[in-house]
């Protein structure tokens, strides 16, 4: 009876301490697991339904942002031309990303534009923070003498790195994007 009750003891210490780092690895792997899609995806929601907020109906339709462009900036589709020219825009080197993707208005009355990157590697992580600054000067002078109030909201922008992920954000309201990035990368 003392080895059946010292058997189900061990085993039950067993399974909890299992289910103990099951846990840790999972909330680890959230933080680095988290797809740059999941990412995107909850960013273009909030967008629309700040749009929808302001009377703009059907702002996401089939997953497209109406009046913006979108690209993946490393999966390069044949068929979207703002591929190649936003890549070369921000002389992004294609082999220091494993993911990124690029929200920009479509129009150029509207400053918005959200870059969200995953690097290869941490130790690119700095040379992509340049191309984030670089982008941000360029939004300063086409926006500085342009429309005002597209000029605050570009000097309002938020860079923000969480290891290897990283987003550019020129908003309206940017913490309510960078609020998604932290929650997503937890």
């Amino acid at each position: 009876m003392k080895k059946a009750v010292s058997i189900t003891g061990m085993i039950a210490i067993l399974f909890f301490t299992l289910m103990g780092c099951s846990n840790g690895t999972n909330n680890k792997a959230g933080a680095t697991g988290v797809s740059i899609e999941e990412i995107v995806q909850s960013i273009k929601e909030k967008i629309a339904e700040d749009l929808a907020a302001v009377g703009v109906a059907d702002a996401l339709k089939d997953g497209v942002l109406q009046s913006y462009i979108e690209s993946d900036l490393v999966n390069k589709d044949e068929n979207n031309p703002n591929s190649e020219f936003l890549m070369e825009k921000l002389s992004i080197d294609p082999n220091d990303l494993e993911n990124g993707y690029i929200i920009a208005a479509m129009m150029n009355i509207n400053s918005d534009e959200i870059i969200i990157l995953k690097a290869k590697d941490e130790s690119k992580v700095d040379g992509l923070i340049e191309v984030l600054k670089k982008e941000k000067e360029a939004q300063v002078a086409t926006w500085e003498q342009y429309l005002p109030d597209q000029y605050d909201k570009v000097k309002n922008n938020i860079i923000k790195v969480k290891g290897p992920y990283l987003i550019y954000i020129t908003y309206e309201h940017p913490e309510k994007l960078e609020k998604i990035f932290d929650e997503k990368l937890k």
